[in-house]
């Protein structure tokens, strides 16, 4: 009876790896990195930090939420909270959607006796995108995301991540926000 148990134990823990990485796309990881928005007039180049995540509460519902530091001359700050759900399409790929609240933040410094200012607004943002797991070692993203109120924008961002392992892998970006271009690269940690 004892050599069964363990036989069916040892079996049960063969199936669990397999099928951690069957599932293929986590909800679960935080992200990080550095980003470059150079100007297409050369009035500001932005460089800063980008930061996001996302938790899964079922299999198909999840929180995300990121945040945004970019700076030159003048200050940009965002971060957005939110849900979304996914659909799954097949093992490998799902298409996502989500509501979020944004917060913005312009600042800007005063020069030769003119006051510097800051401008914010808090509105309500849509999100949505598709996730592709490639192969074991690449993943392939699109989002795209509407953001109303004083400071909205539409929004897209194309993504790479190649895996270091299952749970580490390294990032990518092409973002274009109101008609400017970022770079983005980081690293990404699933849990």
């Amino acid at each position: 009876m004892m050599k069964k148990s363990l036989s069916a134990l040892a079996l049960a823990g063969m199936m669990v790896p397999g099928f951690a990485g069957a599932q293929g796309l986590s909800y679960n990881y935080v992200e990080g990195g550095l980003a470059l928005y150079p100007s297409a007039d050369n009035n500001q180049d932005f460089v800063g930090l980008d930061a996001n995540g996302r938790f899964a509460v079922t299999e198909d519902v999840f929180v995300l939420g990121g945040f945004q530091y970019l700076t030159d001359d003048i200050d940009y700050t965002s971060f957005h909270v939110g849900g979304g759900y996914r659909f799954a399409i097949d093992p490998s790929t799902d298409l996502w959607g989500g509501l979020t609240i944004e917060y913005q933040e312009f600042d800007w410094p005063g020069s030769q006796g003119l006051g510097g200012g800051s401008f914010d607004d808090t509105s309500l943002g849509v999100r949505g995108g598709v996730r592709h797991r490639l192969n074991q070692d690449l993943e392939l993203s699109g989002e795209l995301r509407l953001v109303t109120g004083d400071l909205d924008y539409v929004g897209f961002r194309g993504s790479v991540q190649y895996f270091l392992r299952q749970d580490l892998g390294l990032v990518g970006s092409v973002d274009v926000f109101d008609g400017n271009l970022g770079l983005i690269g980081g690293a990404r940690f699933s849990f």
